[in-house]
């Protein structure tokens, strides 16, 4: 037997031995997918609660998106110059009208201020001075004992005195005023989002310290695209979703429009009033809006059948027998019922209290 020959017989039992591998493969997958079916066959079926989806006028929403923010909030300035000796607040405390949040070295503005004091002291003095030496020459004038020339230039400094009088006195003021703007202090009531120094920085009027925002009733800020501006009146009721709390809706009113669309977006700002009574709204978070417009009729589902999954709705429909999972756009709620946007029409059957055993697929009673 040649070398030719001994290299075919080789190569063919190769591939007689794969050809093997793979039919034991084939046989195993569909046993395998056999056994399955046959579980799934022999699987009990659950029982669960439908109900028809119902059709019903609900309100009819224009979908926007905003941003909260707080009824007040600033970025606190410095007002004064200096290097901050003292910080006395951290991100999120929370503070009263009047609570100390810095402290800036202010030893220049102090020195500044104790030169204007002395400044008006001064004028004071002269001024008494000059109504003095006014008095004086008036009595000699009417004694004949100086000329009307002489009297007069007397009587310009004694009516020039009050005004640098009052020009020291309102320097020795704003001397004053920079030597309390380094004691850096709330506005108003609520919670310090930001603090923007450190001691040791030296800050100047304009420098940011710490970022105030109020506490209780917040702002919604939208925009209306220009084609639906005859949707949105103030008064009027809107409801929006925020993603940190999928599935729960917080509603809010129509307070504040704008006057003008903007040219370059084509859009008008308005705002609305959010109540927080349990303080679970923050600013700045991205809120999903429904601005109510009217009503129309559509399909209508209980809650109690909406699962949330991720930041999604989910229902599940009861169709040949089985369950479907499906997901749902939901829209407004009124009480209990929510409309459905998409993903059921009306006569639907669908689960009305889902378990979270409940699978897509499982066969139904």
């Amino acid at each position: 037997m040649n070398h030719a020959t001994t290299k075919r017989r080789a190569e063919s039992f190769l591939l007689l031995a794969a050809l093997a591998a793979l039919a034991a493969s084939t046989a195993g997958c569909a046993s395998k997918a056999s056994a399955e079916s046959a579980t799934e066959a022999t699987a009990p079926p659950v029982r669960v609660e439908t109900a028809a989806v119902r059709e019903e006028p609900m309100p009819r929403s224009l979908a926007l998106t905003g941003t909260l923010r707080g009824e007040r909030q600033t970025d606190l300035a410095a007002n004064a110059a200096g290097r901050v000796l003292e910080t006395f607040v951290e991100r999120g405390d929370e503070v009263k009208k009047g609570d100390l949040l810095a402290r800036l070295d202010v030893r220049a503005a102090a020195l500044t201020a104790a030169e204007a004091q002395a400044n008006a002291a001064l004028t004071r003095a002269q001024e008494e001075t000059a109504k003095r030496e006014c008095d004086r020459y008036r009595a000699l004038l009417e004694n004949g004992a100086i000329s009307g020339v002489e009297h007069d230039r007397i009587a310009d400094q004694c009516r020039s005195a009050p005004l640098s009088v009052a020009a020291a006195a309102a320097r020795a003021r704003a001397a004053a005023q920079s030597v309390g703007d380094g004691q850096i202090r709330a506005p108003f009531d609520g919670r310090v989002t930001e603090r923007f120094v450190d001691v040791g920085e030296y800050v100047r009027h304009d420098s940011r310290v710490v970022a105030l925002v109020s506490k209780g009733a917040l702002r919604l800020s939208f925009t209306v695209p220009e084609a639906s501006l005859a949707a949105v009146t103030t008064g009027g009721a809107l409801t929006f979703t925020v993603p940190a709390y999928p599935g729960r809706s917080f509603p809010g009113t129509v307070r504040w429009i704008g006057a003008a669309v903007r040219e370059t977006t084509r859009d008008l700002v308005a705002e609305a009033e959010v109540q927080d009574p349990d303080g679970a709204l923050r600013p700045g978070m991205f809120a999903s809006i429904a601005l109510a417009t009217g009503e129309a009729p559509g399909p209508v589902v209980p809650r109690s059948a909406i699962v949330s999954k991720e930041g999604r709705a989910h229902l599940f429909a009861v169709v040949d027998h089985r369950i479907e999972e499906r997901v749902v756009q939901i829209g407004v709620e009124k009480g209990d019922a929510v409309a459905v946007l998409r993903g059921v029409r009306a006569g639907d059957t669908i689960v009305m209290k889902p378990s979270e055993e409940l699978q897509n697929g499982q066969a139904v009673e």
